[in-house]
């Protein structure tokens, strides 16, 4: 199941000014810049050695057109597997499992309507 907290979302109005702060303010490092959208990127940052990294994200297109994702994503190790147990346990899987340029993903919802993504290299 899963491995850990990977990724945070940090909400931002412009992404290149964001990540010159995370850089060259806070002396964080570039983990991923991958294209999303023609307005968007996949940008995550963290601490030098963090195992959780933060997605800035575009404050008005985090999650895609879901409003209620929360911006919490986590890791696993075999998405395929994952997937099969939390719908085996009743979860609803709001978003099916993709493969994107970033890696793969999927999403799930809570009880109370809130989204959390689900990721795994596309490896």
């Amino acid at each position: 199941m899963f491995t850990k907290v990977g990724t945070i979302t940090v909400k931002v109005s412009n992404q290149d000014k964001a990540l010159d702060f995370y850089i060259n303010k806070l002396g964080f490092e570039k983990i991923d810049d991958q294209p999303m959208s023609e307005t968007e990127r996949w940008l995550e940052v963290a601490p030098p050695g963090a195992q959780t990294h933060i997605m800035l994200s575009l404050s008005s297109q985090s999650g895609g057109d879901k409003t209620s994702f929360t911006g919490y994503v986590l890791h696993t190790d075999n998405i395929e597997n994952t997937c099969e147990t939390l719908k085996a346990r009743g979860v609803t899987i709001s978003h099916e499992l993709s493969t994107e340029p970033w890696g793969k993903w999927a999403q799930f919802t809570d009880p109370d309507g809130n989204d959390f993504g689900i990721w795994a290299p596309a490896w």
